[in-house]
């Protein structure tokens, strides 16, 4: 299976979202196949979103969840860029209720809204 925020669709999802789309998934293989045990394995962001998972989660299935691995957790914030004007860009967005808005191209690589940007970016963000 895959997440709606696979690839490049990171840019415009968060962690709840894909937390839900986990705990989707899992009920899904306790009702139609019995699955008692689950194993996350996350890759960069997947890392964030196991920990979310866990966190966050419908506790029921958090507690079937017995092995999570991380491979390559990243902190996005701990680059060597300076994104700072960009984050000022992306906090006016949010304060005006538009943090579903895209980011200017030359703020990403990737195509990204501004709440987005933030959960990545930003000190204290939720990825950070």
């Amino acid at each position: 299976p895959v997440l709606s925020s696979s690839y490049l669709g990171f840019g415009h999802g968060s962690l709840a979202r894909d937390s839900a789309e986990i705990g989707q998934l899992l009920a899904y293989l306790v009702t139609h196949h019995d699955a008692e045990q689950f194993a996350l394995v996350g890759h960069s962001t997947g890392c964030q979103n196991s920990i979310h998972f866990l966190k966050y989660g419908q506790q029921e299935l958090v507690e079937k969840v017995k092995v999570v691995a991380l491979q390559a957790p990243v902190s996005d914030r701990e680059t060597d860029d300076d994104h700072s004007e960009f984050i000022l860009h992306a906090q006016s967005l949010v304060g005006q209720q538009r943090g579903d808005e895209m980011m200017p191209r030359s703020a990403f690589w990737a195509p990204i809204t501004a709440s987005r940007y933030l959960s990545l970016l930003d000190v204290d963000g939720e990825d950070d």
